[in-house]
């Protein structure tokens, strides 16, 4: 018997329970959730022939509407506001990870309506803070929010938008969810025609992205029809991305996506898994790491800087593909899967060693990596702007009758160009404005504007721009400033 709805009526069924219609929303409340890989009902439906026909449709009639201007992609080590989750099983370990994840940013919690009464109020008994919590109202398919997330860029007007991709299975009620959440946090969403599962996609934040050859692959919910070509179209005009590498997938991991083996760390360490005998992986798996980690070796980032690749253990294969690799980020916290097994303290410590300033953190994933999937797979990220200039900690103060200092701090991931951060001011409101460059002291930017009347009132703003010439400003707004005034 079939008992989700979503499959039995792509395969021309119709099943009921006792008075009421079994949905692919209850996998929330299941004991058997469903798996990231595919189930043998949706193997059926991907090779019905109808798929990708369906899948495109709502295409069909509607023009895309693409981003617009200048515009770029953050990396998951940078700045996020909040890390998404759908309540849809593995509710303990969700439980865990909301509770850590809440003390370091907002937490957005997809459930169904059966769930969202009590939720909030567990999460809170169980240890999180609930001022961060947000439940987000959705009838979610899976938990494998990763996949059918929203990918988040940034635009030279400051606005951060999204990038709503076709998800890689046939679970429609996940694939509306960046659209709930670009609606909630009322930011502009891009239906993108492209089928691209978050859990193959890494970026270096310079443009460049990583993704393995699955992307392409029938068998997965790939479309065989796509061209190398048409995927680098797709990332440049929806990502602003510049480059595509290209892994290969490894074998029976349930998924073939990058993050089972690889992960991004910074804009030029990866960590990538590798198999201590070729006997220790399914077959070829070995090789296939070998292969990845060379690849990437050969490779530059977005500023022409060689990769660094660290290897890290892949615990052995026992029908299962455990993956170390498989972690999130949420700003200085990183949590990651282990398994209780012998290699886990060396996995944590690859990570300590390449993250000195980061809360490294384990967690027990044993149940869940039987399913496919770990950490990374069951979040996504909420990213805020990659550049922030904290504006509470701007302040002007005088330094002699006709000598100001502006002090601000700035908060990124980003390599700042140290001759692009500047103080602008000039005592009209409306300009002409000179500037002044700001120089480090430990985590604090000073700018002397020197040869000023301060009778007058001095209007300022500061810009800083990075070396891949992403930008920003305070205030935000193009054309505001601020102002010291000199009280008597």
């Amino acid at each position: 018997m079939i008992k989700n709805k979503l499959l039995a009526t792509a395969l021309g069924l119709s099943v009921a329970f006792g008075g009421f219609t079994a949905t692919a929303s209850m996998a929330a409340d299941n004991q058997k959730p469903l798996p990231h890989s595919l189930t043998k009902e949706e193997r059926l439906i991907i090779n019905s022939g109808n798929y990708l026909k369906d899948k495109y449709k709502p295409f069909t009639n509607k023009s895309l509407r693409k981003p617009e201007g200048s515009f770029w992609m953050p990396a998951e080590f940078e700045k996020c506001e909040g890390i998404c989750f759908s309540w849809a099983g593995y509710s303990d370990l969700l439980t865990k990870l909301i509770t850590e994840a809440s003390k370091n940013a907002k937490v957005f919690v997809g459930a169904s309506s059966y769930n969202q009464a009590s939720l909030k109020n567990n999460l809170a008994a169980a240890g999180a803070n609930a001022d961060n919590i947000t439940i987000v109202p959705a009838s979610l398919d899976s938990v494998w929010i990763r996949d059918f997330g929203p990918f988040f860029i940034h635009t030279e007007a400051k606005k951060r938008e999204i990038v709503d991709c076709l998800y890689n299975r046939p679970r429609p009620n996940d694939d509306k969810f960046p659209a709930t959440i670009g609606k909630l946090l009322d930011v502009k969403v891009h239906p993108c025609k492209l089928i691209l599962p978050g859990g193959n996609f890494q970026t270096d934040g310079h443009g460049v992205a990583i993704l393995t050859d699955v992307v392409f692959d029938a068998g997965e919910g790939g479309d065989p029809n796509m061209t190398k070509a048409d995927l680098e179209k797709y990332m440049s005009d929806y990502f602003g991305i510049k480059k595509v590498i290209l892994l290969k997938k490894m074998k029976r991991d349930g998924t073939g996506h990058v993050d089972m083996f690889s992960k991004i760390l910074d804009d030029r360490n990866f960590i990538v898994g590798y198999y201590a005998t070729p006997a220790d992986g399914a077959t070829g798996n070995f090789d296939i790491l070998n292969e990845n980690a060379k690849t990437l070796e050969n490779e530059t980032n977005g500023l022409g800087e060689k990769f660094i690749v660290t290897r890290i253990p892949m615990p052995k294969y026992d029908g299962t593909s455990y993956s170390y690799t498989n972690s999130v980020f949420v700003n200085n916290l990183v949590m990651v899967p282990i398994y209780n097994k012998p290699t886990d303290e060396e996995a944590l410590n690859i990570y300590r060693k390449i993250l000195p300033g980061h809360i490294v953190k384990g967690f027990d994933c044993r149940n869940i990596i039987t399913a496919n999937g770990a950490i990374h797979c069951i979040t996504s990220l909420v990213m805020a702007d990659p550049i922030q200039i904290k504006e509470n900690s701007v302040n002007a103060k005088q330094l002699g009758p006709h000598s100001l200092a502006v002090n601000f701090k700035v908060e990124t991931k980003r390599r700042l160009n140290p001759e692009k951060i500047t103080v602008h001011y000039s005592d009209d409101a409306n300009g002409p404005f000179r500037q002044a460059p700001a120089e480090r002291a430990y985590d604090t930017y000073t700018a002397n504007i020197d040869g000023i009347d301060l009778r007058s009132p001095i209007y300022y703003f500061v810009t800083i721009e990075a070396t891949d010439g992403s930008t920003a400003r305070m205030p935000v707004e193009s054309g505001k400033t601020m102002v010291y005034t000199n009280v008597r």
